[in-house]
């Protein structure tokens, strides 16, 4: 049995499948908007809260979800400094 791979897809490319503008996903997420644009151009990492919280919205599974920079830690900006 082959086993199907997901392809993550950002918050910006399923919101645009789904037809979600940024302020509507921040009304459905209680995630601040600015943080959720900083999330939608892979400025931001999100947390695992936060992931949780847009993929419940998205209605999609966290693992669908391409979040983020990876080489950084939650809740910090792509340069490594911290976002507060």
């Amino acid at each position: 049995m082959t086993e199907t791979k997901i392809s993550p897809k950002t918050v910006k490319e399923i919101r645009a499948e789904r037809k979600i503008n940024l302020q509507q996903l921040a009304e459905m997420t209680n995630i601040p908007l600015r943080v959720l644009q900083m999330i939608d151009q892979r400025h931001y990492r999100a947390s695992k809260e936060q992931v949780q919280s847009l993929a419940d919205a998205l209605g999609v599974s966290t693992d669908e979800l391409d979040i983020g920079l990876p080489q950084t830690f939650p809740g910090t900006w792509g340069s490594g400094g911290t976002y507060s």
